[in-house]
């Protein structure tokens, strides 16, 4: 659980001797299954750090470019969802790979609500709640009552409806855990490296919306953007695990997008709710700019389709 406890002990930098073994044991596989990786324009990497902005269309294809980035020598950490670390092996792989753990509101929702409710709300609670944290909404649902009204800890912190809100504990822990990231984030960089993360927030085989908060690190780090497309992940893939059977991986890396001079004010926060609604166009035309180079860097099968914004997954998508 992303709470402060995990936060004051999370190291973001690889652990030396786990990412050595695994990337070894790892790239051992890839030559054993015959799965190549190739790419064009690779050396677009440079030293100068970058948000490193790809689809995703495969639950662990992160491993494709880390280990294209590890034969290269170029150093990358990767961003990914709260929601891994609840497995414990997985979470004690990612606390020594390079990983930095990011939360959407809806895992914050999701987990609270889980805990306090002892099952998942269902998709039109969940979007109440939502809806609720984000637009101050009447909750109608009386099911929902104890998560607004029970005293209980949320993320280790006390709630006491008396003295607080459920909404402005949860606004407060959201925007607390999103400055994590950023911190961790800029610890990175300042080592040297990249920070690769997926601007669609989920996994699709056909190119979904971009979501702004590529952007946001971006404008908080003082980075360009440098999309990079992925094609043959789901075939190459077994599953959903992090492990190939063959095939080939194909990334294309299109051109550093540097952050317009004004896009945002200077005392713009990244990731808070107020700050995000009120800059939301200049955040999506460069998430724009963004997504459409990713359309034409992946293979036809992963383009976006005509029309389409890729599927939504609903509660799963968060927890």
């Amino acid at each position: 659980m992303l709470d402060p406890d995990f936060y004051r002990r999370y190291r973001v930098l690889p652990t030396p001797w786990f990412f050595q073994s695994s990337y070894q044991f790892y790239r051992a596989w890839v030559a054993a299954t015959r799965t190549r990786v190739v790419a064009e324009n690779f050396d677009r990497l440079d030293a100068r750090p970058m948000i490193i902005a790809t689809n995703s269309t495969q639950n662990q294809d992160f491993m494709a470019i880390r280990l294209l980035a590890g034969q290269r020598n170029v150093k990358m950490v990767t961003v990914t969802k709260a929601k891994n670390y609840h497995s414990r092996i997985m979470a004690f792989a990612l606390e020594r790979l390079g990983v930095v753990p990011i939360a959407s509101k809806g895992y914050f929702i999701l987990v609270d609500a889980i805990a306090t409710l002892g099952r998942r709300p269902t998709d039109a609670q969940y979007r109440a709640l939502r809806d609720h944290l984000e637009r101050d909404a009447a909750v109608d649902d009386a099911e929902l009552e104890p998560v607004l009204h029970r005293p209980r800890p949320i993320f280790g912190r006390p709630f006491d409806p008396q003295q607080t809100s459920w909404r402005t504990l949860v606004q407060s822990i959201y925007q607390d855990s999103l400055s994590e990231t950023v911190r961790l984030s800029r610890e990175a960089v300042q080592a040297g490296h990249h920070v690769q993360m997926y601007p669609e927030g989920t996994v699709s085989r056909r190119l979904g919306r971009g979501r702004n908060g590529a952007v946001q690190l971006a404008h908080a780090l003082d980075l360009a953007i440098l999309p990079v497309g992925m094609s043959g992940c789901p075939e190459a893939f077994i599953g959903t695990s992090p492990m190939v059977r063959g095939g080939e991986i194909r990334l294309r890396v299109g051109e550093p997008i540097a952050l317009p001079k004004g896009l945002l004010p200077g005392d713009f926060r990244p990731f808070d709710p107020v700050h995000e609604a009120a800059h939301q166009a200049s955040l999506q035309r460069v998430t724009d700019e963004v997504m459409g180079q990713l359309n034409a860097l992946v293979d036809p099968p992963y383009r976006r389709a005509e029309g389409e914004v890729g599927p939504g997954k609903g509660t799963r998508a968060h927890f």
